[in-house]
């Protein structure tokens, strides 16, 4: 099994990943950020969205220390043999619209988890708040994992 935090933005036409942080049984943990889309394609109403979220998410639309865009689903590729947690509707769908015959587990549909109003400070190398951080909810999802399979 893996816990997988997806972190990106939803624009009028697709849902834009611009981080995601997979942790594998253990410690063994993957963090990368992606560079936008080469074929994104934006309305005046989504600049709103990358405004909001190059202010307060850090994200860059070109930056070349990040992955390009297209690595993407050869990456998720790797981990579709595996059980994926995860937490959120647009998280699931994501992951599910890519790896259509892997079991995606929806933590907020299937535990009700919700995430706390803090969490735990990650050092991902991008400047933003813990909150909007697909490590910090990665090892969030985690702990409460844990949790959760102890307590069944």
């Amino acid at each position: 099994i893996c816990v997988v935090a997806v972190g990106g933005f939803r624009l009028l036409h697709r849902f834009v990943v611009g981080e995601v942080a997979v942790l594998f049984e253990g410690e063994d943990c993957q963090h990368f950020h992606f560079n936008c889309p080469a074929d994104l394609i934006t309305t005046p109403r989504d600049w709103n969205t990358i405004r909001y979220m190059q202010k307060h998410n850090g994200l860059d639309l070109i930056d070349d220390s990040y992955i390009p865009y297209e690595v993407l689903s050869y990456i998720l590729n790797r981990i579709g043999h595996l059980k994926i947690f995860t937490a959120g509707h647009h998280a699931a769908q994501f992951l599910t619209s890519h790896l259509p015959s892997t079991n995606v587990v929806d933590m907020c549909q299937a535990y009700n988890f919700k995430y706390p109003l803090t969490l735990e400070e990650s050092h991902c190398f991008i400047k933003h708040p813990a909150r909007y951080c697909t490590l910090s909810k990665a090892k969030t999802l985690r702990t409460a994992l844990q949790i959760y399979f102890v307590n069944d």
